[in-house]
């Protein structure tokens, strides 16, 4: 009889040990957790909305936004797509200031080949140069995008965020503002990796994938 009561209590203890791990693993995972919409595709033109800005999981096109930095906003309902198939996405609004505004459209010197003014999911389509705080905080999300292998990274301006930077995976999110003015602090940096490291190629569609359109000089 105390034989099993014995392995009862290791049981028990192993079940206790092992909800710790997960509860411990579970919130280590950085960013937080959205509520699944699902992937339905949809035709073009289908009106749709999201539980989070930017959007996380939903209904979608069939085409995706593929690898790399782009100069002008990209349509919600291609981006979620690509956190389908385990992108993940920086996106940024560097005149963000609580009042939800910024610019649509970027032109910045890394040897990007340029790209037509094209209407956001908003229908905004205009369009600034980056001011100088605004260069070095996408200059340091490149910097990330080259480090991480340029493939199924994605980095966008995105003109109704209501931050500066947003980190998107397929239902996980992360919002911050940077705590300098000129860009981000090495932890900031450190946090984005991390988030990258998590969830990167992480969505419910295995796809392959190649890398991304920044030309390097």
């Amino acid at each position: 009889m105390n034989k099993w009561i014995w392995i009862g209590l290791g049981i028990a203890a192993l079940g206790a040990f092992l909800f710790w791990l997960f509860m411990g693993s579970a919130k280590s995972l950085p960013g937080e957790k959205v509520a699944d919409l699902g992937r339905e595709h949809m035709a073009i033109g289908t009106e749709v909305s999201y539980n989070s800005n930017p959007p996380t999981s939903g209904k979608h096109y069939e085409d995706w936004i593929k690898a790399g930095v782009y100069q002008t906003a990209k349509d919600d309902r291609n981006l979620v797509h690509s956190l389908e198939h385990g992108y993940v996405i920086m996106s940024y609004n560097c005149d963000y200031k609580g009042i939800g505004y910024s610019i649509q459209s970027t032109v910045y010197a890394h040897g990007l080949e340029e790209e037509e003014a094209s209407p956001s999911s908003d229908g905004a389509t205009d369009s600034a140069e980056l001011s100088e705080d605004c260069h070095e905080l996408v200059d340091q999300l490149i910097s990330v995008y080259q480090k991480k292998g340029r493939i199924r990274l994605i980095v966008v301006p995105r003109p109704n965020l209501d931050s500066k930077i947003a980190l998107t995976a397929w239902g996980r999110i992360d919002k911050f503002n940077p705590s300098t003015s000129s860009g981000l602090s090495a932890s900031e940096i450190e946090s984005i990796e991390k988030f990258i490291d998590a969830y990167l190629n992480q969505g419910p569609e295995k796809t392959k994938e190649s890398a991304g359109q920044l030309n390097e000089q």
